[in-house]
């Protein structure tokens, strides 16, 4: 019996001495979570390159306990293997981003725990309510978190993300999330407290979507997943696009969704794919699949863009900021990086937009919300539009008394934002707050209250 089997037989026998963990039923590790245990582990393995047992305790000063639960974790996880009674790390990219992690000083402690799951949520912009949604963690947490966490992690307004310049971070982190869906039946894909898409051999208590329902669109595809968006809910073609732009792996399959495109862009809101870009963190690829799309235009596939002539860039910007053609969104990119726009005319041509009862100005907002990020300038009059768009459509909204909760359900927005809101508008006297458990609201025009109503 090698040392392996001594250690396994003598842990599993010794219950007084065993430490519990996660496992699912064949009693593998439910998450791939790093303790020092793990990283002291691959470090000596990566000096010494094989050991055995008795030698990697003595390396790294740790229970036999410990030693035998890591090695257990990182065998099921395809990072080390044992070969003749000794054991050795395996080549692949985790290992390999690890080294370089190691020889750039890295401080492996910001990986331990739930630190690491940050981390990975972090490959994508997210906001603290996000972050706190897909680890089922409290608000407070999740600044802690991100105080710790601080020199890996850079913000943008009330987003966070690894740092881009952390390349063998990010290689690290992506490659630790490859192994774990080597070995998983079910890989999550993107997740926020709205739900999350997945991939699965097995069949998922969610709608079918992405490259599962391109056959319904007369793009011919067989995955060899299923994809789902959990909870299950009818979905647009939209969300269906945006979603196989967000599960997009390779060359092959961007070229499908771009196939998708071509063949549904007729039913399709390109203010609606912006939002959802926006939401989906997957701005770049949606400019990219554009860039694509006007390439084949330009070839001879598809409808060709017709020439328009405007009086002024400000007329341009505006007529272009609203179009719903591929590819004007460039131009706006254009204006902004090189054009002085005068922004006081502008506020007031879109402020116009309100009386347009089919205007999408959440739409509009994402849309100057991709340009800020894409170019790097700010667009001063985004804020002031959102506060009157907003203000104005729940106005309209509240002709009958809702509640704070049937408000988060219509309008999609996080609560703190939703009451702040609200607070102001019943100070201006636009809205009144009815004396009733919950609290509810109701417009001014529509109110019909008594003593009491609108106190705080």
């Amino acid at each position: 019996m090698n040392d392996w089997h001594i250690l396994k037989a003598a842990i599993e026998e010794n219950r007084d001495e065993g430490v519990k963990i996660n496992v699912d039923a064949e009693g593998v590790p439910e998450e791939f979570i790093f303790n020092m245990t793990d990283v002291s582990i691959i470090q000596a393995l990566l000096i010494h390159d094989r050991r055995n047992l008795r030698d990697l305790r003595e390396d790294i000063r740790k229970s036999r306990v410990s030693v035998y639960l890591s090695l257990r974790k990182l065998k099921h996880f395809s990072l080390v293997e044992e070969k003749k009674n000794s054991i050795e790390l395996k080549k692949n990219e985790f290992t390999e981003f690890f080294y370089h992690l190691q020889h750039e000083g890295f401080n492996f402690e910001a990986l331990i725990g739930e630190r690491f799951f940050i981390l990975q949520s972090l490959l994508d912009w997210k906001s603290i309510e996000q972050i706190a949604a897909h680890r089922n963690i409290s608000i407070p947490s999740v600044y802690k978190y991100l105080k710790e966490l601080s020199p890996l992690v850079e913000q943008d307004n009330r987003c966070f993300r690894v740092k881009e310049d952390r390349s063998n971070l990010i290689g690290f982190l992506k490659a630790a999330r490859e192994q774990k869906e080597q070995v998983s039946d079910i890989v999550q894909i993107w997740s926020s407290h709205e739900g999350g898409l997945f991939k699965s051999r097995n069949c998922v208590n969610g709608s079918l979507t992405a490259f599962s329902r391109f056959v319904d669109f007369n793009v011919n595809y067989s995955p060899d997943y299923s994809y789902y968006h959990v909870p299950g809910k009818e979905l647009t073609v939209e969300e269906i696009f945006i979603h196989s732009l967000r599960c997009s792996e390779n060359e092959d399959l961007f070229s499908l969704v771009c196939e998708f495109y071509m063949k549904n862009n007729a039913q399709m809101d390109m203010f609606c794919i912006d939002e959802l870009a926006l939401r989906f963190d997957v701005v770049d690829s949606w400019m990219d699949l554009q860039t694509q799309v006007i390439g084949l235009m330009d070839d001879g596939i598809g409808v060709g863009v017709e020439e328009v002539t405007y009086s002024s860039h400000d007329d341009m910007f505006f007529s272009k900021s609203l179009s719903n053609k591929c590819g004007d969104i460039f131009g706006c990119e254009h204006l902004l990086l090189n054009e002085k726009l005068c922004w006081d005319r502008l506020f007031t041509k879109y402020v116009r937009l309100q009386t347009d009862p089919y205007f999408n100005w959440q739409g509009l907002l994402s849309r100057f919300h991709m340009l800020e990020k894409r170019t790097g300038v700010k667009i001063p009059i985004r804020g002031k539009l959102s506060k009157i768009y907003f203000e104005r459509t729940l106005s309209e909204a509240l002709n009958i008394p809702k509640t704070v909760s049937e408000l988060m359900d219509e309008f999609n927005v996080f609560e703190y934002h939703l009451r702040n809101t609200l607070t102001t508008m019943v100070k201006a006297g636009v809205i009144r707050k009815m004396g009733t458990k919950p609290l509810t609201f109701v417009s001014s025009s529509s109110y019909h209250g008594s003593v009491g109503d609108n106190k705080e």
